[in-house]
Formats: C-alpha cells, sequence, structure tokens
C-alpha cells in the first residue's frame, strides 16, 4: 500500500481531503492508498442533513469551527487537531470484507501502543467500552473508501456543542454523556500524536507517492464543488428553528424563525407577553437575510428599543432567550 504525501505542509480545509479521496478512487488501477490527516475545528454534515437543524450554527461562528458538507450519507461529525482522520482506498470489493479488514489491523496497532482496543459492530473501535474511533464506507465505480476517526486529544465538550441546536434543552446533559460514551486515545497511551501517526504508516504501507502540482490543482478543483452556497444549504429544505424561554417581569416567549439557505427568511413570535404595537414587522426588517449568530443580531438590533413594542421588553433580553445556553435560566 501507498503512503500518499503532499507536497507542503499547510493546513488545509477537511473537504480538500475528501476531494483527495474523490481524486484517488477515481485512478483505474489496483494501487492501495493510505493517508492520515488533520483539521482545525471542523462539522461535517452528512449529505441529506438539515445544517440549521442539526448543527449549533452560533457556536461554530463564535468558536471558529468551520462547517461543510460531504457528499456521502449519515451524520454529523466534528474533528480538530486532536482527531486524526484516516483514509484508505482500495479495489472495490464487499462491505464487510473491506470494513473487517480496515478495523482489525487498526486494533492491533491500536494495541501496541497498551490500549486494549476492540472492534464492536460493524464500524467502531472501543477501548473499556468506550468508542475512540467511528469509520464509514462507501464505493466508487472504480474504488472502495474507508475513512474513519481516531479520537487522539479532541475536544469533547467543542463536539458536543457544536452538534447540539442551539434551542436543544439536553446541550448542558450531552457534555458529560459523550464523556462516558467516547475516549481519547491519551488516556490509554503515553505514546506522542507522532508516534502513532509513524506506527500506522509503517505497519500499513511499504511504499510513498508525492501528489504533483497537477494533481494537487484537479483535486482543488473537486473541492471547490463542496464550497458552493448551493451544495453547503442548497440540500436544506426550508426549516423553522424554535427558541422559547421567558423573560422575568415580561412573559414567556416562543420565537419561530423560518430559514432558507442558512439564513432567516420569516419569522413569527408567541407568547404571553403585552404588545404594545406590533414587533414583527420591525424585526424581519432588522432580521431577514442573516445567519442565527449573535454578533449578527446585536449589530441588526444596535439602534432598536424593543420596549416600545412589548411592555417592559429590554432588546438585550430578547436577545439573551435567543442566544443563551440552555443550562442558562
Amino acid at each position: 500500500m501507498k503512503h500518499i504525501l503532499l507536497p507542503d505542509s499547510r493546513e488545509r480545509r477537511l473537504v480538500f481531503y475528501l476531494a483527495m479521496e474523490e481524486f484517488l478512487a477515481r485512478e483505474n488501477n489496483d494501487e492501495e492508498a493510505f493517508f492520515i490527516w488533520q483539521v482545525a475545528p471542523t462539522v461535517i454534515c452528512g449529505r441529506n442533513q438539515n445544517i440549521e437543524a442539526e448543527v449549533n450554527l452560533d457556536y461554530c461562528h463564535k468558536n471558529k469551527i468551520n462547517v461543510f458538507r460531504r457528499k456521502s450519507g449519515g451524520g454529523c461529525v466534528y474533528s480538530d487537531e486532536g482527531n486524526l482522520m484516516l483514509t484508505w482506498i482500495t479495489r472495490s470489493e464487499g462491505v464487510q470484507q473491506t470494513f473487517d479488514r480496515y478495523l482489525h489491523r487498526i486494533t492491533e496497532l491500536l494495541n501496541d501502543t497498551g490500549a486494549q482496543a476492540t472492534v464492536s459492530g460493524r464500524n467502531d473501535i472501543l477501548i473499556d467500552g468506550r468508542k475512540v474511533s467511528g469509520n464509514a464506507f462507501y464505493q466508487t465505480p472504480v474504488k472502495s473508501i474507508v475513512h474513519g476517526t481516531l479520537l487522539y486529544h479532541t475536544n469533547f465538550e467543542n463536539m458536543v456543542r457544536a452538534i447540539t441546536p442551539a434551542q436543544s434543552k439536553t446541550e448542558s446533559k450531552g457534555v458529560a454523556s459523550v464523556r462516558q460514551r467516547v475516549t481519547n486515545l491519551t488516556e490509554h497511551t503515553n505514546w506522542s500524536k507522532d508516534a502513532l501517526k509513524q506506527h500506522l504508516i509503517r505497519a500499513l504501507c511499504d511504499e510513498e507517492r508525492m501528489l504533483t502540482t497537477n494533481e494537487i490543482e484537479a483535486i482543488e478543483e473537486i473541492e471547490a464543488t463542496y464550497l458552493t452556497d448551493e451544495f453547503l444549504w442548497g440540500k436544506n429544505p426550508a426549516s423553522n428553528l424554535i427558541y422559547e424561554g421567558r423573560v422575568n417581569g415580561v412573559g414567556g416567549f416562543t420565537v419561530r424563525f423560518r430559514m432558507r439557505m442558512g439564513k432567516i427568511d420569516g419569522l413569527t413570535l408567541e407568547g404571553d407577553f403585552f404588545v404594545l404595537q406590533d414587533p414583527l414587522p420591525l424585526l424581519e426588517k432588522c432580521l431577514c437575510g442573516l445567519p442565527i449568530q449573535e454578533d449578527a443580531f446585536r449589530k441588526a438590533l444596535a439602534d432598536v428599543d424593543l420596549g416600545e413594542y412589548i411592555y417592559k421588553l429590554h432588546t438585550e433580553d430578547w436577545i439573551q432567550l435567543i442566544f443563551r445556553k440552555p443550562d442558562q435560566k
């Protein structure tokens, strides 16, 4: 198997590596390929997922977490510099055969580090009953691609908060729950990340292949297909995001944002508050066309006094109702 190398070490987007997988899988030869990659904090959503309903976009924006969509199915996955992404490309064959061969080999190599890893189900690797690696599989007309995560030292709080919708009432409990179900490899071995990477490469590969400038350009052309608004948001149906809460001395609120292409397309406001004049025309004028991000809301409503529309309501309190963490009261 060949270890695929890039001609430089500059940071690249996650979708570059997905495009790299596509490029290598299109090659009509018997060559098997393997490479390890790492990215800045990123959420990658499945082909058919509704991003607004699955991802806390405001949290991602504030914490500089990228959001992309992949061309294969499945759920949202979080990755960061503490997560090793592994890609193995081989000739097309049965799903179970490919998974078994890959998973058992990776498990053996993890056990070399002193960790007690085992294969679980179709596509997971566990240590002490907690997931350390999840893997996905898909076939192209020519080859099969297995790509997986290997949690070395991942930020679990970011993982949970980024892929828990902002309006979820379970977010605060989610971090503790995830910590019970997943584990970082650093909890089970003293091997460095670089030592682990080199161990995997030496064990799996017997040749190297450096990609050429022309090949990088071809990969970047594929990458561009992931970066269009049409691909990222066009799979999303128009959807509603619902925020509920109470402002002391004012009343309870239910705010429904109608979303399209990642932007507010309309909204409704319900509750037991006292209306001085209809706030909806003003709110729609200020907020339609914006993403649901706190800094965007603050800028749009900077000169607005919602107390002129809803009795005793301060604009800041309404913004906090939308963007406070679910465990804040």
